[in-house]
């Protein structure tokens, strides 16, 4: 019977055989790491494999380089890995694979990770020479599959790539102050993986790839893989939302006291045309946001207006009902119209309070005619006589008084009551006919 070790690698002959061999030694680094949880994996594939995905990587394709802005980047982004070549649907059949990602969930100590099948914002990514990569921190939610961001693999395969040429993955503990800012910087090397948490300081970028002139048909090549889960710790759940950019500080050059030369001036203009051009995006990014808030109260409103409260007796409500909810909940405050279809002689309200509702009042008004009952928690009941029995549409408006909130606020912002369980109709006429029949 084949050993548990030689049962994986049959299982993944993509990935080297030290990193599964090695798997909880990278999770112990990976866990104790420093400004926050990542770990570098040398040798992440299986050599011949990661040769493979060199040869086969796909050329930069203008089309999928379309920036933040509209504009065609420096960055060429492939979601459609199965589409690119064998090696790269091989690949894509690997990371999708059960065996794959309960591996990634040794590596971090993360359990129960799920890969996006359509790979968003993933595949591969092609950054040519003067392309960069602010300080930021990744989106935190797909609300599209409900799903939370854990981690982000990245797999590098630029072969003899020099320090000195830039676009090392960088990972700060705090751009937005950069005295105290600590950058760990490691190289895009051929087959290192990187991979690190995705969390509210998962700061990372790149600064830009500065290629020698003769080596400017070269770029930065890279897989990225992101992973997910259904949950995660409490503690770490935030409000949703999308990526959040740092922009680069001012060069290091430029001090107090130094003359500006027309390099600089031409250095300064970029950073601010980039700066404005984030400005404009988020500007249109929060007007689609209201926008979009905007339908969503408009659609509640809607909704509200078709809440029914729970008549019972030859009666029909006509228009909208305000100040009760679709929950059943009454505010202080309610009012509702009444048609009936046979004359009605009196109503009966039956509403609940939960325990330990503070002493209150409910009134029941119908024109001049009212009933008071005063109520705490429970059950209670108002009936309430009509003058004389009317055929007529009404109004019943419900008024409650209570000597605090029923329903802390911290629970639910609305001003609760009451759950009102029914508003019964009685009609003479029927009644007497029934009697009779009987």
């Amino acid at each position: 019977m084949p050993s548990p070790q030689a049962a994986a690698s049959a299982i993944l002959p993509q990935v080297s055989e030290s990193v599964r061999g090695e798997a909880e030694r990278y999770q112990d680094a990976f866990l104790h790491a420093e400004p926050f949880k990542h770990v570098v994996v040398e040798n992440f594939f299986e050599p011949s494999f990661a040769r493979r995905l060199l040869n086969e990587f796909p050329s930069f394709d203008p089309k999928l380089a379309i920036n933040e802005h509209g504009g065609v980047g420096g960055k060429a982004v492939n979601t459609k890995i199965r589409e690119i070549s064998p090696a790269y649907q091989e690949l894509y059949e690997t990371i999708s694979s059960q065996p794959f990602l309960d591996l990634i969930s040794r590596l971090s100590g993360i359990p129960d990770l799920i890969l996006d099948p359509k790979l968003y914002g993933g595949g591969t990514h092609d950054n040519r020479h003067g392309q960069e990569l602010d300080a930021h921190v990744d989106f935190n939610y797909d609300e599209a599959q409900q799903l939370h961001r854990r981690l982000n693999l990245i797999v590098y395969l630029n072969e003899d790539w020099k320090t000195e040429w830039g676009g090392a993955i960088e990972i700060h503990s705090n751009p937005r102050d950069p005295e105290s800012n600590r950058v760990q910087a490691y190289d895009p090397l051929f087959n290192r993986c990187v991979m690190f948490e995705t969390n509210e300081y998962s700061w990372h970028g790149f600064p830009k790839i500065d290629l020698p002139p003769d080596k400017r048909h070269l770029s930065r090549k890279s897989i990225s893989i992101y992973l997910y889960t259904k949950d995660r710790p409490a503690e770490e759940i935030v409000p949703v939302h999308g990526t959040f950019y740092f922009q680069r500080p001012l060069p290091a050059y430029i001090q107090a006291g130094r003359v500006l030369t027309s390099e600089d001036v031409e250095e300064l203009k970029k950073l601010l045309v980039r700066r404005d051009d984030w400005i404009a995006y988020y500007h249109k990014a929060e007007l689609e946001k209201n926008r979009e808030i905007a339908a969503k109260n408009h659609a509640i409103r809607d909704l509200m207006t078709r809440v029914h409260a729970p008549l019972t007796g030859y009666v029909l409500q006509t228009g909208p009902a305000s100040g009760i909810y679709a929950d059943g909940w009454v505010s202080s405050h309610a009012e509702l119209t009444i048609h009936p279809l046979a004359p009605v002689s009196s109503l009966l309200l039956r509403g609940w309070r939960p325990d330990k509702a503070p002493a209150g009042r409910v009134r029941l008004t119908v024109g001049s005619a009212t009933a008071e009952v005063a109520v705490t928690s429970g059950n209670f009941e108002i009936p309430l006589s009509l003058p004389q029995a009317g055929a007529e549409t009404f109004t019943v408006t419900i008024d409650t008084k209570s000597q605090s909130r029923v329903v802390d606020s911290s629970v639910d912002s609305r001003d609760l009551e009451f759950l009102v369980s029914e508003l019964r109709a009685r009609h003479p006429l029927l009644n007497t006919l029934t009697k009779t029949l009987g």
